[in-house]
């Protein structure tokens, strides 16, 4: 249980009774028969003043207090004001009552104060707890706090127990003793501080069928338990009763279970469960080294079959190598071939179009030398027939040109017409084929240009339209 400070008035008493001994102690070594007399008439002579000095010495003691950081005091006033101090240090006490309050609890619930708790399915357990809680935290809060208890922290422990009981025996038909124990502890630990700060849950209850629990036929035990109910849009739990610490202004701060103890038959219960859980791991160990076993068949098997195909796997691999290496030579040899096709024909074409300008130019020069001869024999032809024309004339002006002279005259005249005539009939090419190495403008154009001086010339005859 929560072990209770010492009160402001005990310790007020102990701080007089401190201060006063070695007033005491001193007086003692001092009273001798040899001071007494000096003694006495002093204290006669100075009885007043010590009588002042030990009044205001006292009163101080009794009048003023000193408070704590840790507690808060309620003081009431005989004229009957009641103040609460809330601050650490001295106060005017005025002949007051007064009664001190911790602003926090730690509580321990065991022993004749420890939660019995049944479950769903008839086991139960003995629960210890221990709770931290605080005092209300505002003057109003205090005072409220101050006129329910009374100054009795036993009521304000036996307040807090009374309630945890309820979320306690509220909480156990949720589950049964074997879930509790083997998995949803946490959840109660958590039911039961929810209902304790928030107050006890609304409860419905439903038939519920327990995991591995059987009858003597075999069957599942089903059993009926306890459900949280919430509101209309499943989130928060429906308040069945609000929690009374809340109206004393009391927060918890700290919850927590410290022990548990099963009944005898829910712990023979657990034994069984045990045995039976161990037996059934060792019929799944078994299972499970069957099944090891099996698999490693299997997986000998795989490596096997994963082995040959690989081995087929790389002669397929190398024949595919083969056959590319293979392909790759093929295509190398191809392409040296035709580079050398390639090279022969364009030495062959080289070769012809070197014949071709050779050809092309002896044409020229054919042509030139024809067109040269046809010029000078038109130049003679002209050059007779304009001698001849001179002749005639001088013989006709002259008047005395004999028979024979002009009968010669008229036969060069005559020979000189027929030359100019044969001259004209000779025949030239009328096309001169050229060719080009790779398309070759100069020389197509250098043709062009020699067919029209041919032309020019009366060599080719002019197109008739």
């Amino acid at each position: 249980m929560y072990k209770k400070p010492i009160t402001v008035f005990e310790r007020e008493i102990n701080l007089g009774y401190i201060t006063s001994l070695p007033l005491f102690f001193y007086l003692k070594e001092i009273m001798t028969p040899k001071n007494d007399l000096i003694l006495n008439n002093f204290f006669f002579n100075n009885f007043g003043k010590f009588a002042i000095a030990l009044i205001a010495f006292f009163s101080f003691i009794f009048l003023i207090g000193n408070n704590t950081d840790q507690e808060w005091l309620v003081i009431q006033y005989p004229w009957g004001q009641v103040n609460v101090i809330d601050s650490a240090g001295w106060y005017f006490k005025g002949g007051g009552s007064y009664w001190s309050y911790p602003r926090n609890w730690q509580v321990e619930y065991d022993g004749i104060h420890s939660f019995k708790v049944v479950f769903n399915d008839g086991g139960s357990a003995v629960m210890n707890a221990m709770v931290r809680f605080s005092s209300p935290l505002t003057t109003i809060g205090k005072r409220s706090f101050h006129q329910l208890f009374g100054g009795d922290q036993d009521a304000v422990e036996s307040a807090v127990w009374a309630h945890l009981s309820d979320a306690m025996k509220s909480s156990g038909p949720v589950m049964s003793a074997s879930e509790h124990q083997s998995a949803r502890r946490g959840e109660f630990t958590s039911l039961v501080q929810d209902q304790l700060q928030k107050g006890l849950f609304e409860m419905k209850r439903i038939s519920k069928t327990l995991q591995d629990q059987y009858d003597d036929k075999g069957k599942p035990i089903t059993v009926y338990a306890t459900e949280v109910v919430y509101d209309e849009m499943g989130t928060n739990q429906r308040i069945a009763r609000p929690s009374p610490l809340t109206d004393f202004g009391i927060i918890i701060t700290q919850f927590s279970i410290t022990d548990v103890t099963y009944d005898d038959q829910t712990q023979r219960q657990f034994a069984q469960k045990k045995e039976a859980f161990l037996s059934a791991e060792g019929s799944k160990a078994q299972r499970e080294k069957e099944v090891q076993e099996r698999l490693m068949v299997e997986e000998k098997g795989r490596r096997e079959k994963a082995e040959s195909e690989a081995v087929a796997l790389r002669r397929k691999a190398e024949e595919v190598i083969n056959a590319q290496r293979e392909k790759e030579v093929a295509e190398l040899k191809a392409q040296r071939e035709k580079v050398v096709a390639e090279t022969n024909a364009a030495k062959e074409l080289a070769v012809a179009e070197f014949y071709k300008r050779t050809a092309e130019t002896q044409a020229a020069q054919y042509l030139e030398c024809a067109k040269l001869d046809r010029m000078k024999a038109q130049e003679e032809a002209e050059a007779q027939i304009i001698l001849a024309s001179a002749r005639e004339k001088s013989l006709r002006l002259g008047g005395a040109i004999s028979e024979k002279e002009r009968v010669l005259a008229e036969i060069e005249r005559d020979k000189c017409i027929g030359v100019a005539e044969k001259l004209a009939n000779i025949h030239v090419p009328q096309f001169i084929i050229s060719g080009g190495n790779g398309g070759d403008s100069n020389e197509v154009n250098g043709s062009l240009m020699n067919m029209m001086l041919l032309r020019q010339l009366g060599v080719l005859p002019v197109d008739k339209k």
